[in-house]
C-alpha cells in the first residue's frame, strides 16, 4: 500500500517565514520587543500561541496575549498574496501525489492562514486535508498534530512520511514514529539535532520518492 505524505507548510512549500517574521516585528517593536534574526529562529516551527507566550515568558510585554496574537495572524494574512513558493515545492508535490495514496498539510499556522496560503499559491487543488495545531492541546514538537492527521486519514504512523523544515517539525514527525524527510534552511544544515530524521535534503528539487524506501512503491494515488 502506498504511504500517507504529510507536509509542513510555513519554510517548506511557501517562502513565507520572512512573512511571519515581519510580522512579529510589526507587532512586538511597538511593545518594546525587537526581535533579532537569532531570536525569530528560536521560536521557528512553533504554533503562534506557543511563540506568543514563549516570548512573554522572557519579556515584560505590557498587553495581552491573545490580542498580540491575533494582530500577527492578521498581519500575515495581510502579506500572503502573492508568496512565493520554496524552490523545488511543486516538483515534490507532484512527485508525491504520483507515489502516495494521500496528502495533507499538517502545519502550526491558524487554518484560516493555511488555506488562504495554499489558495494563493494554488497548491489548495493538489491536498486531500488540511490539519492545523492551532487547537490541539499541544503543538509542535508533540507531535499530536501529526497523529491526529494519520488516523484522520487512516493510516498508522509507520505508513507516513512528514516533510520538515524546522527542527520542531522535524522532532514533531520523529516523536509521532513516522518517516521525516527534512529540508533545513541553508543557515540550519549543519546543526546536529537534524540527525534524528531519516533523510535531509538541501532543497525540495532534490527529493526522489524512491529515498522513501519500504514506504514508496511504484504506482499512482489510486494504486491499490
Amino acid at each position: 500500500m502506498l504511504p500517507i505524505v504529510l507536509f509542513d507548510l510555513d519554510g517548506l512549500l511557501i517562502d513565507s517565514e520572512p512573512i511571519w517574521d515581519a510580522a512579529k516585528r510589526e507587532v512586538f517593536g511597538p511593545l518594546g520587543l525587537h526581535l533579532t534574526t537569532e531570536m525569530q529562529a528560536a521560536t521557528r516551527g512553533l504554533r503562534q500561541r506557543d511563540m506568543v507566550a514563549y516570548w512573554f515568558d522572557r519579556a515584560t510585554i505590557q498587553a495581552d496575549p491573545d490580542d498580540v496574537e491575533r494582530q500577527i495572524v492578521a498581519a500575515v494574512c495581510r502579506r500572503l498574496a502573492g508568496v512565493a513558493l520554496k524552490p523545488g515545492a511543486e516538483h515534490a508535490v507532484a512527485a508525491c501525489a504520483r507515489a502516495s495514496r494521500a496528502m495533507a498539510v499538517v502545519s502550526s499556522s491558524p487554518e484560516s492562514v493555511i488555506r488562504h496560503a495554499l489558495a494563493s499559491t494554488g497548491l489548495d487543488r493538489s491536498f486531500d486535508a488540511v490539519f492545523s495545531a492551532e487547537d490541539d492541546e499541544h503543538g509542535k514538537p508533540h507531535p499530536g498534530a501529526y497523529l491526529r492527521a494519520a488516523a484522520a486519514l487512516g493510516a498508522s504512523p509507520d505508513e507516513c512520511i512528514v516533510i520538515e523544515d524546522s527542527f520542531n517539525g522535524v522532532l514533531a514527525g520523529a516523536s509521532a514514529q513516522m518517516t521525516v524527510v527534512a529540508v533545513p534552511e541553508a543557515a540550519d544544515r549543519c546543526d546536529p539535532r537534524f540527525a534524528i530524521a531519516t533523510l535531509a535534503l538541501e532543497s525540495l528539487k532534490d527529493l526522489d520518492t524512491s529515498a522513501f524506501g519500504a514506504h514508496v512503491s511504484r504506482g499512482s494515488r489510486n494504486a491499490t
